[in-house]
């Protein structure tokens, strides 16, 4: 029984994770709230789930909201360049389904599809950047754009986790039902997780070259 408390026991650690990724998933549903926060909110649930995960990091609070402050001008303006880019997409879904049909319907579904696609790749790779680097917030965006490209099959597994809410709502509606305590009290923490195992090679290959400098040096 004394081994169930114990710190390297495989249970403890799992569980401990588990309210870690409550924890800053709900701080990141408060910091939401005011909707112009949303960017630095993902900015800093990204890089705190990253730390914990590979880094192994403690202190999650004071951690979140050292990052959320420190990428807060950036956070924002990519946050709102981000929900205009999506609802613009919503938007011209809507039209398209409204008014048109047959070749030209199937053409341009397909146009907003990669749009859409390259959009939420960006998406995926930006908020990561930000609160992972410094750099400009173009440069963030030209990077994320590199990124998407090199590490496509990533960026499509990135994407399909992330819409996999959407995915249940449309395909099965009861499952969603059913997980929806799973999606508000962890969702964006197994987003942010997932995304951790995913972006590691990807940090490890563009921070290797400095490592060697270093140790050159």
């Amino acid at each position: 029984m004394k081994n169930l408390f114990n710190l390297d026991n495989p249970v403890f650690q799992v569980l401990t994770r588990l309210a870690d990724l409550v924890v800053v998933n709900l701080i990141t549903l408060a910091c939401c709230i005011p909707v112009v926060t949303i960017g630095p909110a993902l900015a800093a649930l990204s890089r705190t789930v990253y730390d914990l995960t590979v880094e192994r990091c403690g202190g999650t609070v004071k951690t979140y909201f050292r990052f959320f402050r420190s990428n807060f001008r950036q956070g924002m303006i990519a946050g709102i360049v981000s929900l205009l880019a999506l609802g613009s997409l919503g938007c011209d879904f809507f039209l398209l389904k409204l008014y048109y049909q047959g070749g030209s319907y199937t053409a341009l579904a397909c146009l907003l599809l990669l749009l859409a696609f390259l959009t939420l790749g960006i998406i995926s790779y930006l908020f990561p950047l930000i609160g992972r680097y410094d750099n400009t917030l173009r440069q963030h965006f030209q990077n994320a754009l590199i990124l998407l490209v090199r590490f496509l099959p990533r960026t499509a597994a990135m994407i399909c986790i992330h819409l996999l809410p959407l995915f249940l709502f449309l395909f099965s509606p009861s499952v969603l039902l059913y997980t929806f305590p799973f999606w508000i009290f962890i969702g964006l923490g197994f987003f942010a997780q997932a995304d951790a195992y995913l972006l590691k090679p990807v940090f490890e290959m563009l921070e290797a070259p400095k490592e060697e400098a270093a140790g050159e040096e």
